[in-house]
């Protein structure tokens, strides 16, 4: 085996049943030395007659399938081997296969292989070393789709992708590098608004008195909706509910792991009122079957609506079967609900989820909120003047002057007041001037001041 450089690319020359061919290998050196190390074992093998092991199975996999048709055309590989081995198709369907043992649902795996087929068709790739992470990034930022089914695009060939990692089959992982984008509430096309309570009671009232839809009468239609919206169940949920699920004596109703979202299986509460309800309408059905009929149930609640007068769209924002789940978070905040308790019963793992994205404002009620703020205007009553000192009366505010706020209560007096510093400075000329003679209740003045009061400060005495 001689590797050589001709160019920007490196050459394999070898000999195999006395011919002479030169291949095409890689500009890597080191790349270039393992294919020839690889074609190398893969002559050994063919001339000692043994198996192929599943380590050079793994390197023809990722080899270039123009390097895997030179080896065919040798004869280094029987067609046979290299006519579908390496192929994702063949992978595709192990993959599916492995989520199947995860218990996943039979829609969830047919999405996910169909978004794996046609990345790999409009991407052109045909065997594992086809995959290129860049390739696949312009192919996802081109598709004409929203930003949450382009994560979804971007989950299912990372997934597909780490599993050929894990497995062997991809010696290194470039698509686990690639960030799934996070779906904004702007980025929604088809948003949902919440439903009032006066919306819901006559969508009830209008399915109970409407026509069958498609073999669902009004009366099945009507506890459908009632359950729906005070329960928070989703489409399939409510789809998959079975009559053994309802418990009757206390009240609940269980949704098993297999039917719910999270597959974790959860027991709500029902009102009195709607399992006695149900109660009425299962009582000639088995156990096992099925206790409500569920088709179109977008197209099924938008008849009703019609019916009832109820927009199906308002300001851009739709009232589909989903909206009666966004309906019980938006009418049980209004209620005064603890946040922790909606949360539970929505079956929310982040607060978050159910607060900005289930919870809904309904008109005036922000207004409402706003009125019902305390009155802060202070009431005052009219100065009364009682004297010289024009005191004021106890009802009105007492305001004092800045210099002698921070003052005891004896000192503290009023603003704009004539009589301030006059009082202070007696108060003060007193304090000097007094003389305590114990329980006589008199006080006498020192014989060195021989000075009165008078009315504009200190005179002398006369005698």
């Amino acid at each position: 085996m001689k590797i050589f450089k001709n160019g920007k690319k490196y050459y394999l020359d070898f000999r195999f049943r006395d011919r002479r061919f030169r291949l095409t290998a890689f500009e890597a050196e080191k790349q270039s030395k393992r294919l020839g190390d690889t074609i190398e074992r893969l002559m050994d093998i063919y001339h000692s007659n043994d198996c192929i092991s599943l380590e050079i199975q793994r390197a023809v996999d990722c080899m270039p399938s123009r390097i895997v048709r030179k080896i065919e055309s040798i004869g280094l590989l029987s067609a046979a081997r290299t006519a579908g081995k390496n192929r994702l198709e063949d992978y595709i369907v192990g993959f599916i296969d492995n989520l199947r043992v995860k218990r996943s649902t039979g829609k969830y795996l047919s999405q996910v292989e169909s978004m794996i087929k046609r990345i790999c068709q409009r991407c052109r790739f045909n065997v594992i070393s086809d995959l290129d992470a860049n390739r696949f990034t312009a192919f996802v930022n081109g598709l004409n789709i929203t930003v949450k089914t382009k994560s979804h695009y971007i989950s299912a060939f990372k997934e597909f992708a780490n599993w050929l990692h894990e497995t062997g089959r991809l010696p290194k992982n470039n698509f686990k590098l690639i960030k799934t984008p996070k779906a904004l509430q702007s980025d929604q096309v088809h948003s949902r608004r919440a439903l009032t309570a006066d919306e819901v009671a006559r969508l009830i009232r209008a399915a109970q008195t409407g026509k069958p839809f498609r073999g669902i009468s009004g009366a099945e239609r009507a506890l459908i909706y009632r359950i729906a919206v005070e329960s928070g169940l989703r489409f399939n949920e409510v789809k998959t509910l079975k009559v053994s699920d309802f418990d009757f004596v206390n009240g609940t109703v269980q949704i098993r792991d297999a039917n719910e979202k999270a597959r974790r299986g959860v027991v709500l509460p029902l009102r009195k009122s709607t399992a006695d309800m149900i109660k009425t309408f299962l009582w000639n059905k088995t156990p096992q079957s099925t206790a409500f009929t569920l088709k179109k149930g977008y197209l099924m609640i938008k008849t009703d609506l019609e019916a009832a007068g109820i927009p199906y769209e308002v300001d851009g924002k739709y009232a589909d079967f989903h909206s009666l789940r966004h309906s019980t978070a938006s009418l049980l905040i209004q209620t005064g609900a603890n946040p922790k308790v909606i949360q539970s019963l929505m079956r929310h793992t982040d607060l978050n989820l159910t607060m900005s994205k289930y919870t809904h404002l309904y008109a005036g009620q922000q207004r409402g909120t706003i009125e019902r703020l305390p009155d802060f205007t202070v009431q005052q009553d009219k100065a009364i003047k009682t004297g010289t000192y024009d005191y004021v009366s106890k009802n009105q505010t007492k305001e004092y002057c800045l210099k002698t706020a921070n003052q005891s209560e004896k000192f503290r007096t009023n603003p704009n007041n004539s009589c301030n510093v006059k009082t202070t400075r007696n108060t003060a000329l007193n304090t000097v001037n007094r003389k305590e003679v114990p329980f006589s209740g008199d006080e006498s003045i020192p014989p060195f001041l021989t000075q009165k009061i008078g009315a504009t400060g200190l005179e002398p005495a006369t005698s």
